[in-house]
């Protein structure tokens, strides 16, 4: 199955830059051949679609270079692998990122078997009540001559107050796979300068002064108060578009938070 991209032209007059990096950002057609890949996994308790059980599911693109498809896999899995858990090793496939999810839903089912009836009632935290998911769906979401854009969404459910569903983009130079940077796309000692901008759109959207502190009292969940930007963005029509995930700047009540930096504004920090 072949996905359908989205053919979107950069506007070029707002790149003060040579032709050959203007032809990079221009967009082309869907030249990369790749398929639709699924892997599925459920606990022996799915025996039916309104059964108490965990369910795994990645949906992800297979290209012909081994390498890069490896790449894909591996951004999936690092979002399910918390790095800063010593006692557990990072899975090296999907099948043991899997295992030890199942696994330990069908271990809480064991040690519930008693009150499964009354789960609903019983169960604070509701893990007995409610399905465990862990779900990730990554599609190809634009390419250029120069670069590839995925985004991927996932879905995460293994007790608790609700389900937690978080957005990832990634970019990457089609000839090497190398995964881009923000240090790929402006000029060195661009940090600062790239802060201020961006900082001074986010409090406009935000409709925020320029004294309002981003503070927890104030909604936000900035280290020190300090605006800070994440590595989650992608290359759109007018701009660089950072995308915040629910409780990586805000609570999970104010869902996603996405901030596009125009390239009009950008013009002297781009190579």
């Amino acid at each position: 199955m072949k996905l359908k991209l989205l053919f979107i032209p950069f506007l070029t007059l707002l790149w003060n830059c040579g032709d050959s990096t203007q032809k990079d950002l221009k967009s082309t057609s869907d030249t990369l051949n790749y398929t639709i890949k699924i892997f599925e996994k459920h606990s022996q308790t799915c025996v039916s679609k309104d059964s108490l059980c965990a369910t795994v599911k990645f949906e992800y693109p297979e290209f012909e270079s081994l390498n890069f498809s490896q790449a894909i896999k591996d951004e999936i899995i690092n979002i399910y692998h918390d790095a800063n858990d010593s006692t557990k090793s990072r899975p090296s496939n999907f099948e043991e990122l899997a295992k030890p999810f199942i696994n330990d839903y069908d271990q809480k089912l064991k040690e519930g078997k008693n009150f499964i009836n009354k789960a609903n009632a019983v169960n604070e935290g509701g893990f007995l009540a409610m399905p465990w998911n862990m779900e990730a769906y990554t599609k190809v979401e634009r390419q250029t001559d120069k670069y590839l854009m995925l985004h991927t969404n996932t879905n995460w459910f293994m007790g608790g107050n609700h389900p937690i569903s978080m957005e990832y983009y990634y970019i990457y130079n089609r000839k090497n796979f190398k995964r881009i940077t923000l240090d790929d796309l402006f000029q060195k000692g661009f940090d600062q300068k790239f802060l201020n901008i961006a900082e001074e759109i986010f409090r406009k959207q935000e409709r925020l002064n320029s004294g309002d502190k981003l503070s927890e009292e104030n909604g936000y969940f900035f280290e020190n108060q300090r605006f800070i930007l994440n590595d989650n963005f992608i290359l759109t029509e007018k701009g660089i578009k950072f995308l915040f995930n629910v409780y990586e700047i805000k609570p999970y009540v104010a869902g996603i938070t996405e901030l596009e930096i125009p390239y009009q504004q950008l013009k002297a920090l781009l190579k």
